[in-house]
């Protein structure tokens, strides 16, 4: 159950997961970099979900079984899949289409402690040794109305953006980082 799968987008985002294990050891956490995005499965046969490599890696990966009911995570390879993908509309893309493929396949793992999000800043602001990271856009933006001068700003496009030191500092304080998925959320689009 401690055992932690992290699905990066693509070899970039691994890399920044890399320099993150050496901070908490990697005797707990795997890791599978996503080459793209993934197959939206939602119209698709399960037999054309079965020909998508990628797909069928990642289950492989987890060691889920197609029409087995799971009641905990005990009989997977991971105990906390762990979505790690870019701040943008590309990544939030990415971690839908992850989702999806347990929403249609296997829904009850969406109610257990299971799917998380690494959340990484979208922005950075630097004014000599103060530094402070923005999680959200809106929260940026906020800040921004302040009206406070003389910061340096870098956005932050994506994972491989991520200095090796960040990466090191946001894997230290690995629990904050971590977002577990809420399945409520799912709930409301489909009662939409």
């Amino acid at each position: 159950l401690k055992c932690h799968l992290f699905l990066t987008e693509g070899d970039s985002a691994a890399s920044t997961a890399k320099r993150g294990f050496a901070v908490t050891g990697n005797d707990y956490f795997g890791l599978f970099p996503l080459k793209g995005k993934p197959l939206n499965i939602r119209d698709v046969s399960l037999q054309k979900m079965r020909e998508n490599e990628e797909i069928n890696s990642i289950i492989s990966a987890l060691g889920l079984e197609f029409g087995k009911k799971y009641n905990s995570t005990r009989s997977l390879r991971y105990g906390k899949l762990v979505i790690m993908s870019d701040a943008d509309h590309d990544g939030s893309h990415i971690r839908g289409l992850v989702i999806n493929i347990f929403d249609k396949y296997w829904p009850e793992l969406l109610e257990l402690d299971f799917i998380y999000e690494f959340i990484t800043p979208i922005v950075k602001i630097k004014k000599g040794n103060k530094v402070k990271y923005f999680y959200r856009l809106k929260d940026y933006l906020k800040w921004k109305e302040t009206g406070e001068k003389g910061y340096f700003i870098k956005w932050i496009k994506g994972l491989g953006t991520i200095e090796p030191t960040e990466a090191k500092l946001f894997f230290k304080d690995i629990s904050k980082h971590l977002i577990r998925f809420n399945s409520s959320d799912i709930k409301k689009e489909k009662d939409l």
